[in-house]
């Protein structure tokens, strides 16, 4: 198993934050190269075992399942169930937490997942720099704007 991570500190307090990452179906309005994304069926963004269906610019098709939302700990976790990445077994989480110095948040994204050994190096490279560090940008990007 490979485990990735990256955090940052968003200017904006905890709850605007995580009024976007618990809606399962909103990734597509704060993670670059999302080209569409839609709960399947008629569960609602928050509801534990949603599928999210995404449409990556760069990685086609990609369904994740929610597997965990908490309120009182501002986390969210997720698998993916089909891909076309060179990963299987990928399972990540999405913490948030309040920083009471400047009311800002602080944003933690883990993924853990395995590979073969020809595209480990570049998986494990790829999702904090090419994913989840931009998601933060972003997030941090639309929060400021609202």
């Amino acid at each position: 198993m490979m485990d990735v991570m990256a955090s940052s500190i968003l200017d904006v307090p905890v709850a605007s934050v995580w009024a976007f990452i618990r809606d399962f179906g909103s990734i597509g309005k704060w993670l670059p190269g999302v080209k569409s994304c839609r709960i399947e069926g008629d569960d609602p963004g928050d509801r534990v075992g949603a599928i999210r269906c995404l449409e990556m610019d760069d990685a086609g098709l990609i369904r994740e399942q929610l597997l965990a939302l908490s309120d009182t700990d501002y986390t969210v976790a997720f698998s993916i169930i089909e891909s076309r990445l060179p990963i299987w077994n990928y399972r990540s989480a999405i913490r948030l937490f309040p920083v009471t110095d400047g009311n800002r948040t602080f944003i933690r994204w883990q993924g853990r997942f395995e590979a073969e050994p020809e595209h480990a190096l570049a998986m494990r490279t790829r999702m904090p720099a090419l994913i989840y560090q931009p998601a933060f940008d972003c997030l941090a990007e639309r929060l400021r704007g609202e």
